[in-house]
């Protein structure tokens, strides 16, 4: 399923890329080259034990000569983000796999998304496109927390944040600020009502999440990235379907959930931790409503399950 939906969205970006962006054509030349020979080999496995394949997303789902609805630049952001993610997930996968034939899979697709990975970086960096977390200084010598107050976080003599908070409220926010410019997109283009309605409140949570982990950096003066909203264009005009928009939504804050989690699990002052909680606590619930939406047009398909013993 996420191999066909990446297909489709990096078919329809590279579509509309300029030409004079030749690195970036290049790199999504590879991305899709990469999501074709990834959905070949997995029906391939299928095939062999007789499973059904997925029907995931097909050319139904999109429309490639539709007008232009995100910038070349928010296109490799898009593009960089989802190697994060591939790369997350081929590991995850790679860890809770037996059959030496699938671990060999998973190891080969690491080392593909790295080197897409590595291309979206290396392009973003030479364009200045890429926004560097900010630098700490040196520690004179080593140093031993001294005070119970390391941990608070809510008075006004909390410490300042120390790197690994820096690091993930930071990586969120990117995050967050690409999904929300991808949402606007979305929100300006999706024919279903209760799709659009779907897509406001998400647009709301993200607004609301940017702001606080904004102040959260300022605080401590520093400086935090910028938002692209305005990479989106006006076309109200839809490149992709209802479903793979709102398929592609859920993704998004499934993954943001898995991140702030993460933070959570590594921030050390009372302050943040709360802000994590609340951000997964509002993310859950956006992901109830998305779920009844998903179920209620069968954009969902089942994923395989244990047998119900007590129905044989």
């Amino acid at each position: 399923q996420s191999d066909s939906l990446n297909l489709r969205v990096n078919t329809y970006m590279h579509h509309h890329l300029e030409e004079e962006n030749k690195a970036i054509k290049l790199i999504f030349r590879d991305a899709i080259a990469s999501s074709e020979n990834n959905l070949r080999e997995i029906e391939s496995f299928f095939n062999r034990i007789h499973y059904p394949i997925p029907q995931g997303f097909t050319e139904h789902d999109v429309n490639i000569d539709t007008p232009k609805l995100f910038s070349d630049h928010l296109c490799l952001k898009y593009l960089h983000e989802m190697t994060i993610h591939g790369l997350s997930g081929y590991s995850v996968a790679l860890t809770v796999s037996t059959c030496g034939e699938m671990r060999k899979f998973y190891e080969d697709k690491i080392h593909d998304t790295i080197k897409l990975y590595n291309q979206t970086i290396d392009v973003l960096l030479e364009k200045g496109l890429y926004h560097r977390p900010p630098y700490l200084p040196i520690p004179v010598g080593i140093d031993f927390i001294k005070t119970e107050n390391f941990f608070d976080g809510f008075f006004s003599d909390r410490r300042t944040l120390n790197g690994q908070e820096i690091s993930n409220v930071f990586f969120n926010l990117k995050k967050s600020i690409i999904t929300k410019a991808l949402i606007t997109g979305f929100c300006q283009v999706a024919t279903s009502k209760e799709a659009q309605k779907i897509l406001k409140k998400a647009l709301g949570i993200k607004q609301k999440h940017i702001d606080l982990f904004s102040r959260i950096l300022t605080k401590d003066l520093l400086l935090a990235p910028p938002l692209w909203d305005s990479d989106v264009t006006d076309s109200t005009v839809p490149p992709f379907s209802d479903k793979l928009i709102m398929y592609l939504t859920g993704f998004l804050f499934g993954t943001a959930i898995a991140y702030y989690g993460a933070g959570l699990g590594t921030t050390m002052r009372s302050d943040l931790v709360l802000n994590y909680e609340q951000f997964i606590l509002e993310d859950l619930k956006f992901a109830e409503d998305w779920t009844d939406l998903m179920i209620k047009n069968q954009w969902l398909e089942q994923p395989p399950k244990a047998t119900d013993r007590k129905k044989l």
